[in-house]
C-alpha cells in the first residue's frame, strides 16, 4: 500500500532556516504514514549537516539528495521523475517555509474533501501582500510554490504522459498550476480551477528578510529580476502551450524565453531596470550537462528496508529510505 504522504522539500544555500522547516514538518507529520525526501539544489553552505542532524531524531523516515545544477524546476523533474515513492499525496515545500502544525492534515482533507481534484493549495498568512493573495486564490485557485499537494495519482499521470518541467524555468509552480487546471491537456479540456482545492486552514510561515543583511538584500534584488522575467515565461509558455500542448514543452527555459523576446521585441519597450536586466541574463542561456542535473542520495545514517513499493527510475530502484532516529 502506498503511504499516506510524501513531503519533497527543495532548498538552495537554505541552512539557516532548513533546520526550522524540517522541525515543523516533523510535527505536522507527526502520527501520520509519511516520509520526507530532501532535494538540495548547488548548495554549499551546509546544509547536508543540517538534514543529518534533523535525520537523528526525525519522526518520519527521510532521504536526501544533491543535484549540482542549481534549479527547482530540475529538482521537481527528478523528484517526479526518479525520486518520488508511492503515496497517496505528494506535498511540496520551499526549505525555507515553516509549515503549521495542521497544514499536512488540512492537504489531504481538502483532497478528500474534493474527489475531483487533481491539487490542494495552501493560502499564505504571512507577509505584506498574504492579505491580498488569500483573497485572489479564493476568486481563482492557484498553487502557491512554498506549499502546496498534488494526489498520488495525478503525479502519475504526469511521470507517464512523460511531462518535465523546463529546466530553468523560474515559474514552475505556476507550470504545475497550469497541469492540475487543464487536466494535462490544454487543448482538449478547459481551465477549471474546481481541479484545486483550496485547503483554507492549510498555511506556513517565513523568516522575515532583513534589508540589514546583505545576503537578504541579495535575495530581494534576484527576486525582482525573476520575476520580471516571470511576465516573458508566462508569455512564452502560453504560446507553446496553447500551440503544441504539454508535450511540446522545451528542455531549458532560457532558450525558449530568449526566443519568445527575440520575436516580440515590443515586450521590451518602455519597460523598467529589472526587465531589462532579465533580458541581459538571458545573454548566456544555461544548458547544463546531465551529470549535473542528476540527483545524488546522500548517506543519513543505517538505513532500512523501504516500508512500501517503490518505483525504478532512470539510473535503477529509488534508493531505500532512512530509518530516522538512528541509533
Amino acid at each position: 500500500m502506498p503511504a499516506a504522504a510524501s513531503v519533497a522539500v527543495f532548498a538552495r544555500n537554505e541552512a539557516a532556516g532548513l533546520q526550522d522547516c524540517l522541525r515543523a514538518l516533523g510535527v505536522a507529520l507527526d502520527g501520520l504514514d509519511a516520509s520526507i525526501t530532501v532535494v538540495l539544489n548547488d548548495t554549499t553552505d551546509g546544509s547536508a549537516g543540517v538534514v543529518r542532524l534533523y535525520a537523528k531524531s526525525s519522526p518520519s523516515p527521510m532521504r536526501l539528495f544533491e543535484i549540482r545544477f542549481g534549479d527547482k524546476s530540475n529538482a521537481w523533474n527528478q523528484y517526479v521523475h526518479a525520486l518520488a515513492p508511492a503515496a497517496s499525496m505528494h506535498v511540496f515545500v520551499d526549505g525555507y517555509a515553516m509549515v503549521t502544525p495542521d497544514a499536512i492534515r488540512a492537504l489531504a482533507a481538502a483532497l478528500a474533501e474534493h474527489p475531483q481534484a487533481h491539487a490542494a493549495a495552501a493560502l499564505p498568512s504571512c507577509g505584506r501582500s498574504a492579505p491580498s493573495q488569500r483573497a485572489a486564490m479564493r476568486r481563482s485557485p492557484a498553487l502557491h510554490g512554498s506549499l502546496h499537494a498534488l494526489r498520488g495519482t495525478f503525479l502519475d499521470r504526469i511521470r507517464a504522459a512523460g511531462i518535465y518541467l523546463p529546466i530553468g524555468l523560474y515559474r514552475g509552480d505556476g507550470l504545475v498550476g497550469s497541469l492540475v487546471v487543464h487536466d494535462l491537456d490544454a487543448r482538449a479540456n478547459a481551465w477549471d480551477t474546481g481541479r484545486i482545492a483550496l485547503a483554507e486552514a492549510a498555511t506556513w510561515t517565513v523568516a522575515p528578510l532583513s534589508p540589514f543583511r546583505p545576503r537578504d538584500l541579495r535575495r530581494l534584488w534576484n527576486r525582482r529580476i525573476q520575476q520580471a522575467r516571470g511576465g516573458f515565461e508566462d508569455a512564452a509558455l502560453k504560446e507553446c502551450i496553447y500551440s503544441g500542448n504539454y508535450g511540446s514543452l522545451p528542455r531549458f527555459a532560457d532558450y525558449m524565453v530568449a526566443d519568445w523576446l527575440q520575436r516580440n521585441p515590443v515586450a521590451l519597450q518602455g519597460r523598467s531596470l529589472f526587465p531589462r536586466l532579465a533580458r541581459a541574463r538571458l545573454a548566456s542561456p544555461r544548458a547544463p550537462a546531465k551529470a549535473l542535473l542528476e540527483a545524488s542520495m546522500v548517506p543519513l545514517g543505517p538505513v532500512a528496508e523501504p516500508p512500501g513499493p517503490w518505483r525504478t527510475g532512470a539510473e535503477g530502484a529509488s534508493p531505500p529510505l532512512s530509518t530516522g532516529n538512528p541509533a
